[in-house]
């Protein structure tokens, strides 16, 4: 009697999985190419490089009852004792945890589509390897924080899927319920973010399994339950934990719920514009705040959401895949957007969501390349040109992505485009000064900390910044 089920989809890529992962890991490395001449930027100094806790293991271990995110910081520490102050070495492993989870997202799409739908799989995986917008996560080290907990989240992810497809109880199922249940401990251990796994195992069950009624609440019971149980352990070791009360009062005194609840919505649409137009990424975004639905373009924004959200809910008997798509993206933000941060927007905040956002995409150019056939003559041009088309996209994504790691060089072209995006934040000014500060070009630095203290003349790292550059202009006259 076998105990783990294998459907001919599944059965299939196993099949095909060393030739699509070399393929994609070849694609991802010549997108990424670039990344690793990229330097230290902003957190990674005090982060890393400067971090006492990571000057030995005796001292990294001695502080991990007040430390937050130590399954990150243990990279680091490994990072650290291995490459010290070279920033290729911390590009590897970066680079390694995003074709990991791209290979997972692959194996786990296996998992929800048909015959018919089998091509999904591998597009949605290479759109989210070559995509730009993830570089943030992948090519600026200190974000590693999203990509590390995507991989033992997508690891999760899978080995409980893998763990359904057993006889309950059966060594296999034990081993992988087991392997599923560390892996999302791993990842809050890696990012607090990670705390939306539970629900994302609902929607897996209800959209995808198709389970409800006696079902589900039995699957809950035996399946699901361990998963709220650690959920539950890890939010109470944050309660009595030093580091994150403090940080908790912070962010909650940022501005009131309401308002960030406004702020974000109008955010997650901006993230959908860079989605399609990844020419507007920035490293450090200039987002308005918002404190009433009738600022514009709130309204337009709100009905943006819920119209995406309602299409979820017709299309979850006909089209679940596609609401389980919709749902993934807003489950995924559901953290950043209900607690207050300094900043409204990160992209490295989007990394684990837009793999719902890109399903959804290849879902619809799916049926789209379906349907065209059935109404237009000459069926077989339709295909040539959609594959065609495809193509273009693929090597104009990975070019976007090309010149996006590009910035990440140096100090100065990162920070330069910060600016010339964000001409009206006073942060940008200042670590682009910084920059220049540190190849010696006090002209430049000066004239960028005044524009930071005229932008917001309570920024005292900007004021300290002018007055310690006009005492070395002095100093060196």
């Amino acid at each position: 009697m076998r105990q783990c089920d294998t459907t001919i989809s599944v059965a299939r890529s196993r099949i095909y999985l060393i030739p699509v992962s070399l393929l994609l890991f070849a694609v991802t490395l010549g997108t990424y190419a670039s990344a690793f001449q990229g330097d230290f930027q902003f957190d990674d100094f005090a982060t890393i490089l400067r971090n006492p806790h990571l000057d030995r293991w005796q001292t990294f271990f001695g502080h991990l009852d007040h430390m937050v995110r130590p399954v990150l910081y243990a990279t680091f520490l490994v990072d650290r004792s291995l490459y010290g102050d070279s920033a290729s070495g911390y590009h590897l492993l970066n680079l390694l945890l995003h074709l990991s989870s791209g290979l997972l997202v692959y194996r786990i799409l296996t998992h929800a589509v048909a015959e018919e739908t089998k091509h999904l799989p591998f597009w949605t995986a290479l759109l989210f390897l070559i995509h730009p917008i993830q570089t943030e996560t992948v090519t600026y080290i200190s974000g590693r924080a999203s990509g590390l907990m995507a991989f033992f989240y997508l690891l999760a992810l899978f080995l409980y899927i893998e763990a359904a497809a057993c006889q309950p109880g059966s060594f296999p199922y034990r081993r992988y319920q087991f392997g599923a249940l560390l892996s999302f401990a791993l990842a809050i251990g890696s990012k607090e973010t990670a705390m939306t796994f539970p629900l994302t195992l609902l929607l897996w069950d209800v959209l995808i399994r198709q389970l409800d009624g006696a079902t589900l609440r039995k699957t809950f019971r035996s399946d699901h339950l361990p998963f709220w149980i650690v959920l539950l352990g890890v939010a109470a070791w944050a309660w009595w934990h030093p580091r994150y009360s403090v940080l908790a009062q912070f962010s909650f005194t940022l501005r009131p719920l309401w308002d960030n609840l406004l702020s974000e919505a109008h955010a997650v649409t901006y993230a959908l514009v860079l989605f399609f137009c990844p020419w507007k990424q920035n490293f450090d975004h200039d987002l308005p705040e918002f404190h009433s639905l009738f600022q514009w373009p709130l309204l337009l924004d709100l009905l943006l959401l819920l119209g995406v959200a309602a299409i979820a809910l017709v299309a979850a008997r006909r089209l679940p895949l596609l609401s389980f798509a919709i749902g993934w993206f807003f489950v995924q933000l559901l953290p950043t957007s209900l607690i207050p941060r300094a900043d409204l927007l990160s992209e490295r905040n989007l990394y684990l969501a837009l793999i719902g956002l890109m399903l959804a995409i290849v879902l619809l150019g799916s049926r789209l390349m379906q349907w065209l056939p059935t109404v237009l003559p000459q069926p077989r041009l339709i295909r040539v040109g959609a594959i065609g088309i495809a193509l273009a996209l693929v090597l104009l994504l990975g070019l976007f992505t090309y010149q996006r790691n590009v910035l990440y060089r140096d100090q100065v072209l990162l920070w330069s485009d910060s600016v010339h995006k964000s001409p009206n934040k006073a942060r940008p000014h200042n670590n682009l000064g910084h920059a220049y500060a540190l190849r010696d070009d006090w002209d430049r630095a000066i004239e960028e900390f005044r524009t930071a203290t005229r932008l917001d003349p309570d920024y005292a790292l900007a004021q300290k910044n002018l007055r310690d550059a006009y005492l070395h202009q002095v100093g060196r006259q």
